[in-house]
């Protein structure tokens, strides 16, 4: 009869840590999902700004294009009023100046 008795006291005992460890695997299962969750969209967030600054990138990268062009730097010569400089050259050989305009 101990026998019986005391089989009955461990699967008694038995039962609720198996619904303990159940729960406890529940909540952590839901604890990663949540978690794993907020992470992809903060991954996502990410992707969406490092394509909204490549964008960007090509757009400003195409406005210094345009900005260098030979057209935009003659604009700006106009605008400024600039006049060509008169360069001098020194021949070392002959020791004589020249002008070229």
């Amino acid at each position: 009869m101990k026998n019986t008795q005391t089989t009955s006291k461990k699967g008694s005992r038995l039962v609720p840590i198996l619904f303990g460890l159940l729960i406890i695997f529940v909540v952590l299962q839901l604890y990663i999902l949540t978690s794993v969750g907020t992470q992809g969209e903060r991954v996502s967030q990410v992707r969406n700004e490092q394509a909204e600054i490549k964008i960007e990138n090509e757009i400003t990268r195409a406005k210094i294009l345009e900005l260098q062009s030979n057209g935009a730097v003659a604009e700006t010569v106009e605008n400024l009023q600039m006049n060509p400089a008169t360069v001098k050259y020194i021949d070392i050989n002959y020791q004589n100046i020249s002008a070229q305009e």
